[in-house]
């Protein structure tokens, strides 16, 4: 990142480093008792005023689930640990281990997404508290409804195959 905002880099450099990273992203699916789906509206970013999973940015060196965790936190005020029943994160977290990885490059400019999306139930209730700067506003789906309104093909796909398993 301090590379492609460093104007005194040449902008062949710049662009050659911009161009070939990968963009890795963190998102979880909420499952309530009702089987419906949370979706966020969010107020910046590349879905600006569209509803899509909570999530975000992956840390240089942080695994996808603590990541994603981090992502609820911060956007949610939620704190859940993702199941992780043999402990790749680093530390073993009971339940069963639903995740998609998804790869897929959307724009002419070739710039590569990688996408870890975890889905989790949750309780009835949970308390949800949108980070003002962040988010608009949080609200529970049925499952179709949730996959018309995801603005991310990675959370519509995410939808499909997670969904689907079970």
């Amino acid at each position: 990142d301090n590379l492609i905002s460093d104007s005194a880099v040449h902008p062949v450099a710049r662009e050659s480093v911009y161009r070939t990273l990968h963009r890795l992203v963190a998102k979880v699916v909420l499952r309530n008792p009702s089987g419906q789906l949370l979706l966020q509206k969010v107020k910046r970013g590349f879905f600006m005023g569209h509803w899509t999973l909570p999530g975000g940015f992956i840390d240089y060196g942080e695994h996808p689930r603590i990541g994603a965790e981090r992502e609820l936190l911060e956007e949610l005020g939620v704190n859940l640990k993702l199941p992780d029943p043999i402990g790749e994160s680093g530390t073993i977290v009971e339940g069963i281990d639903r995740c998609i990885v998804q790869e897929r490059i959307f724009n002419a400019e070739g710039i590569d997404w990688v996408s870890f999306t975890y889905l989790v139930d949750v309780e009835a209730g949970i308390e949800i508290i949108c980070k003002p700067d962040e988010v608009e506003e949080a609200r529970w789906f049925d499952k179709k409804e949730a996959m018309s309104m995801a603005a991310s093909l990675f959370d519509v796909e995410a939808f499909r195959t997670l969904l689907e398993v079970e």
